[in-house]
């Protein structure tokens, strides 16, 4: 099935457009229905399948009038189809934005087939609290107009579903949509089709299960009130026409308001809720709810035991996440985490350009050390985009009146974010650290000299179940070199090592000796340096490395300049958090 396959017509007197959200729930305006009990269902791209019959089984507050609030309504078909639904977009996706563009599959008067329009959100500026404001994209495109109604605003470049029309302007071909937040306010169930940064689609969907199960216990107004005013003086507004529901406060908390660090006023307001319910089943699990979320927002996942090594290093890990926004090619999501007792505790999350992300990590990091387990020794992992692998995180200052890199202040690693989000990845990262766990003596390393012309393929077969450091001559600043380090990602190499100052791999026709060459000088030295460390260990002694050459007086630079260090021990950290797309805002 298409990526568009999910569009769909509806006919209920009028006719109006919608899409598939579940394989038998399909979404639309409330005012394409009209009041009708029943709607009749068409897939735009696969008219063979024939009509379906549905019920409307949920409607938001509209009453009628262009201006009128809540324009949702929710159609059940009598059976279900064999066809993939609509992906959304995580909640505080960015798409409000002149170069993004989003379309929109309607069936205006004479398109019984339908037309695709295309159109652009320049700002995320709510109009009356409520819609967002659409464009056209181009003069001479096709316009919002009558039979747009319930259709789908989607992410141009992601395929993904960020809103939904539901009035078009007399002039000018644009008109207003509902973003995916207000959806789920009307209709609760989509709460775990609706991705939310920092909480998995479980941990949402039991919240409001449970909150749905609360609805006569207190004033939703009052429970928010209770929950935000000891937290801050000035909390949040309310959404315009205040809360629907207890549940629409719940969702206000989870994706509207940015906490203070070390705060949860979801946990709170579900410890609220649970102190006033009169079902003692409700009770219990709202409060075991909280409990498990009164530090910070956990990532999907559950919580791991720590790694148990005799004599070992215990780690308190800061987890620094940046992943692309999608909204502009140099846009960048950077998330900070704290690691505490097997779980990831947010401390800030902004979306930003890539030249403001250092100094944004920089002051997050002093946060981060405000909540830190102290029973450890600090370590900060940067999980990072493919591209980002040769940026030299740890040569960032360590603050802002401190010019000194933050890799000579505490050890830095880095990891591949792809390489995090996999799970078959990171179950043989866990067993390879299991066996590495029950070594002792030397660590075996292995060598991919500077210029290594071997089939990346093969070097993956060849690194499977070594259980061993993997050491590289050359920076992956070619095709080749980025060939053969997805190679040691690929074939799960617990510790990759390389120099950025390494050997270009371009070797001169004149015969060479053997220490003329920067990436074997690099490779002997660290075998030499690091091969009765064990691999546990090695953040602490890369850290004494760097600061051994940052302080060198040497006319040539040192061999351990510039050394970059990917470490992964998944027991250390949670798995990431899985979205269909890169979380944004």
């Amino acid at each position: 099935m298409s990526s568009q396959s999910w569009q769909v017509r509806v006919s209920a007197g009028g006719v109006g457009s919608g899409f598939l959200v579940t394989e038998r729930h399909v979404m639309t305006c409330a005012h394409v229905v009209d009041g009708a009990d029943r709607a009749e269902v068409t897939f735009a791209q696969y008219p063979d399948l024939g009509p379906f019959q549905a019920t409307v089984i949920a409607a938001g507050e509209w009453c009628g009038a262009g201006a009128d609030r809540g324009d949702v309504a929710v159609l059940e078909l009598d059976r279900s189809v064999g066809v993939a639904p609509a992906r959304f977009a995580a909640v505080n996706a960015s798409f409000a934005h002149q170069a993004a563009r989003l379309t929109a599959y309607g069936f205006p008067r004479g398109y019984d087939e339908g037309i695709l329009g295309e159109f652009r959100s320049t700002s995320d500026q709510l109009i009356a609290g409520e819609w967002l404001q659409l464009e056209a994209w181009t003069s001479h495109g096709p316009p919002l107009e009558e039979g747009f109604s319930g259709a789908a605003v989607v992410r141009a470049d992601t395929g993904e579903v960020v809103g939904m029309v539901t009035a078009r302007y007399s002039t000018g071909g644009g008109g207003r949509m509902l973003p995916s937040r207000a959806l789920v306010r009307r209709w609760p169930d989509a709460a775990d089709l609706v991705p939310v940064p920092g909480h998995s689609r479980d941990s949402v969907a039991t919240l409001r299960d449970l909150v749905l199960r609360c609805v006569d216990d207190c004033a939703p107004e009052a429970a928010y009130r209770s929950v935000m005013e000891p937290l801050t003086p000035l909390p949040p507004l309310p959404p315009a026409g205040g809360f629907l529901s207890l549940w629409d406060v719940a969702w206000f908390l989870l994706t509207e308001v940015n906490p203070a660090p070390g705060t949860a006023p979801w946990a709170d307001f579900a410890a609220y809720l649970g102190d006033r319910t009169q079902d003692p089943t409700v009770r219990r699990a709202l409060r075991t709810w909280a409990a498990g979320r009164r530090s910070g927002t956990a990532l999907q996942g559950p919580s791991r035991a720590r790694p148990v090594l005799a004599g070992g290093t215990t780690w308190s890990p800061i987890l620094v996440e940046i992943e692309r926004s999608g909204a502009d090619h140099d846009v960048y999501l950077v998330s900070v985490y704290v690691i505490r007792d097997g779980r990831a505790q947010l401390v800030a999350s902004d979306t930003l350009a890539r030249r403001y992300a250092q100094e944004y990590v920089r002051e997050c990091l002093d946060h981060a050390f405000r909540q830190i387990d102290r029973d450890g020794e600090e370590l900060i992992a940067f999980a990072l985009p493919g591209d980002w692998l040769g940026e030299p995180v740890d040569e960032w200052r360590t603050s802002a009146d401190d010019a000194a890199p933050v890799g000579c202040f505490s050890p830095v690693v880095v990891m591949d974010l792809s390489r995090r989000r996999q799970s078959r990845l990171q179950f043989k990262l866990e067993k390879v650290w299991q066996a590495l766990d029950r070594r002792s003596g030397s660590t075996a390393w292995h060598r991919v000299e500077c210029d290594s012309a071997q089939d990346p393929a093969k070097l993956t077969v060849r690194l499977q179940g070594l259980e061993t450091a993997v050491g590289y001559g050359s920076p992956p600043f070619t095709e080749q070199a980025r060939g053969l380090l997805q190679a040691g990602l690929n074939a799960a190499a617990p510790v990759i090592v390389w120099s950025r100052a390494g050997c270009s791999g371009r070797h001169d026709e004149v015969a060479m000796t053997e220490h003329s060459c920067t990436g074997a000088r690099f490779l002997d030295a660290l075998e030499e340096r690091l091969a009765s460390v064990p691999l546990a260990e090695l953040p602490r002694h890369v850290r004494a490395l760097r600061r051994e050459a940052f302080l060198a007086e040497e006319i040539q630079p040192h061999w351990a300049a510039g050394l970059t260090l990917v470490w992964e021990d998944p027991r250390w950290f949670p798995e990431a958090n899985i979205y269909p797309q890169s979380p944004v805002r």
